[in-house]
């Protein structure tokens, strides 16, 4: 019988492991035992010491009682990512345990708040995604601009505009430059989540990969796990989520208005504007028929030539401000001010690292360190509701009882 630290998951030292990007030798080293070992902790087949426990939780930054907590019991899938093909097993391991804490997050959070339901516009969407045509993209694209009120017009913030149709969206920093965003569903919570990784990116391109992302909520509903690690169908999958955030970012017929001719300056002037990569509007141009195969790859060329290509190359990169996610925050924020609960107290119930924390929820400023947070300290008068500036849309206090999941 295994003997041991009676409450001790497995699965939340798998989680923390490859949350770390540890294999099972290097974590072993760490706290003197063998790789097989680490195998049998992870398997339930052995329970660690108290001590031994403790070891583990210090070598992975973690707290102890992380460890002895239930799991989310839910599998993710199917999850689309918007990766390259050298994207590593280890990065993408990564990201899927910050997946099953933001399902925590979120979950711990719905208990006592309401947030907005979601609200995407009910569309004629084939259930087999190789039906679907470009001109049905660009149909459904204008569809939800015009549903959440857009026009046809550049929007501010492509990260507020999807947060207040109720759909949350996360900013990890992974340290992989091939793994740009991905999107899941979640079905206990009947709510879909969208992340981008921000290591090293611009805010161009995280206005893409949030639109991109947005594409697959709309798109792929029926879509499998098996059609998405599908090579030829997940290439189908991505070409449709490109199409998708070029007409949800810049519709077609102001497009056709403001592109006279599809040259480098003309782009370079938009971008801007439109919040849109000069990148993406050549591929816009080649989307739309405004330029073929041949006089797409002359502009490469010549972004190449004018020193253009590669990250944080293009002009604006260095000075166009990253959008940020404001759902969870202000969904902590409230509890914070209802003087019910402090930021100990959040930590206690999710048991994760404080940068873990401030990670999923957003509390992080551009440029700093993540984990340094910029909530206050001190709290104000109990307030029962928090409401968001810009939309007048308030986050109230259900009376509700906590559903006990650990």
């Amino acid at each position: 019988m295994a003997k041991g630290v009676a409450t001790f998951s497995g699965q939340r030292l798998t989680e923390a492991r490859l949350a770390k990007g540890l294999y099972k030798n290097a974590l072993a080293d760490r706290i003197g035992v063998t790789a097989m070992q680490i195998t049998r902790y992870e398997a339930n087949q052995d329970r660690p010491t108290p001590e031994k426990l403790g070891s583990i939780a210090e070598a992975l930054g973690f707290p102890y009682e992380f460890f002895t907590r239930k799991s989310w019991p839910e599998p993710l899938g199917p999850i689309f990512w918007r990766s390259q093909v050298a994207e590593t097993k280890t990065a993408r391991d990564m990201t899927e345990q910050r997946m099953r804490w933001l399902c925590e997050l979120f979950w711990t959070l719905e208990e006592e708040l309401d947030f907005p339901g979601t609200d995407i516009p009910e569309l004629d969407v084939p259930d087999d995604f190789r039906q679907i045509t470009p001109t049905m993209i660009e149909g459904f694209a204008e569809r939800v601009r015009r549903d959440w009120r857009l026009k046809d017009l550049p929007i501010r913030d492509v990260v507020l505009s999807v947060e207040n149709a109720g759909i949350p969206v996360v900013m990890l920093d992974i340290p992989s430059e091939k793994q740009d965003g991905f999107f899941f569903r979640s079905s206990l919570l009947n709510r879909a989540f969208i992340g981008v990784n921000v290591h090293s990116v611009t805010a161009a391109r995280a206005r893409f990969d949030v639109a991109h992302e947005l594409g697959h909520l709309i798109l792929h509903k029926y879509v499998t796990s098996e059609q998405e690690r599908d090579a030829e169908l997940h290439k189908l999958l991505e070409q449709q989520a490109h199409r998708f955030a070029g007409a949800f970012l810049f519709p077609k017929d102001r497009f056709f208005e403001e592109v006279a001719v599809p040259t480098l300056d003309y782009f370079h002037a938009l971008k801007k504007r439109w919040g849109m990569s000069i990148a993406a509007m050549i591929s816009r141009s080649s989307d739309l028929g405004m330029i073929d195969k041949d006089a797409k790859s002359q502009l490469f060329i010549s972004m190449r030539r004018r020193k253009w290509r590669g990250p944080n190359r293009e002009p604006f990169d260095s000075t166009m401000e990253l959008e940020r996610p404001r759902m969870l925050l202000r969904g902590v924020n409230a509890l914070l001010d209802s003087g019910e609960y402090s930021i100990d107290f959040l930590e206690h119930l999710l048991s994760l690292p404080t940068n873990e924390i401030n990670q999923l929820v957003g509390i992080f400023g551009v440029g700093e360190k993540i984990g340094h947070p910029i909530m206050p300290e001190t709290f104000h008068k109990p307030a029962v509701r928090a409401m968001d500036l810009e939309t007048g849309k308030l986050i109230s206090f259900p009376t509700r009882n906590r559903a006990k999941m650990r």
